[in-house]
């Protein structure tokens, strides 16, 4: 524990320290950024299954204390369409998307994206922690594009599912 009292001088008197009254403060996430924030065997597999077997079009992945679990998942006929919506509007998650392109010459071809997703509304300590536990989790995930967003607008365009009217009412 902290010591949060000063010491006069001579060293025989303690004040407690004037902002806490003496109170030691606690912090949640005390200590949390030196721990390891690991993925589970589930979410390895989970990211296998989507990656190697198709089973998903996208999984959605979340801390929960020092691990990386999954959250949820769409099945293999979802659109971008669902991803955009099953977003959570005030707090971080790990996306890993299968998407479908169409390459210039005419092949359909696929992709697969490593989202972080930090939106403005999520707390910063929640922020500052996907942010610390991104690169554990990314290491397990191979063969993905990296994608930080914090709103959707941010998601089409790295998707490439941003239209050219969006946001174009300026006539500069």
């Amino acid at each position: 524990m902290l010591d949060l009292t000063v010491k006069s001088c001579s060293g025989d008197m303690a004040e407690p320290h004037a902002k806490t009254a003496g109170i030691p403060l606690q912090y949640a996430n005390s200590g949390a950024s030196s721990a390891p924030v690991n993925p589970t065997e589930e979410s390895l597999a989970a990211f296998k299954d989507i990656k190697m077997k198709r089973k998903f079009r996208f999984v959605f992945f979340r801390i929960d204390g020092l691990a990386i679990v999954v959250d949820n998942a769409g099945a293999p006929s979802a659109t971008h369409v669902e991803l955009l919506a099953s977003l959570p509007h005030a707090d971080c998650r790990y996306v890993i998307y299968d998407h479908d392109v169409q390459l210039p010459d005419g092949r359909r071809s696929s992709k697969l994206y490593f989202l972080l997703w930090s939106p403005p509304s999520a707390s910063p300590n929640h922020k500052m922690g996907y942010a610390h536990g991104k690169s554990a989790f990314r290491a397990h995930c191979d063969g993905c594009l990296d994608i930080n967003a914090s709103d959707i607008v941010d998601v089409q365009a790295a998707l490439g599912l941003a239209t050219d009217d969006d946001d174009d009412d300026d006539e500069f």
